[in-house]
């Protein structure tokens, strides 16, 4: 059983770990510190080249995990122009919202296949 007699509370407000979560996780440090060594950049090159050539497909998921965690995930814009919302319904605007709600779906969904 570990000993707990000198084990003090944390004060009001303040915190055990005052830095926060760290910015960035350990695996985006490592694709960043891949992608910046030219002979990594050029392997990885090759490697793509020859499954493209070859009809495989296995480094998508991969290139698109370091892509997202290098420089984030790709916006995808979505149409929500109307007019005065205030001169709608309650019902009209529910179901503004709805379709809103749809679309986005739909571009997720679109997105999350490519």
């Amino acid at each position: 059983m570990a000993n707990t007699q000198n084990l003090k509370p944390w004060k009001a407000g303040h915190s055990g770990n005052p830095g926060g979560r760290p910015k960035k996780k350990p695996i985006t440090e490592l694709y960043q510190e891949m992608l910046s060594d030219e002979q990594t950049v050029a392997a990885i090159r090759k490697a793509i080249l020859k499954n493209i050539h070859g009809g495989k497909s296995v480094f998508v998921a991969q290139l698109r995990e370091m892509t997202e965690r290098v420089e984030g995930k790709v916006s995808q814009p979505i149409d929500a122009k109307f007019g005065d919302i205030s001169e709608l319904t309650d019902e009209e605007l529910q179901n503004e919202i709805q379709r809103l709600m749809e679309k986005l779906r739909a571009a997720e969904h679109a997105g999350s296949k490519n």
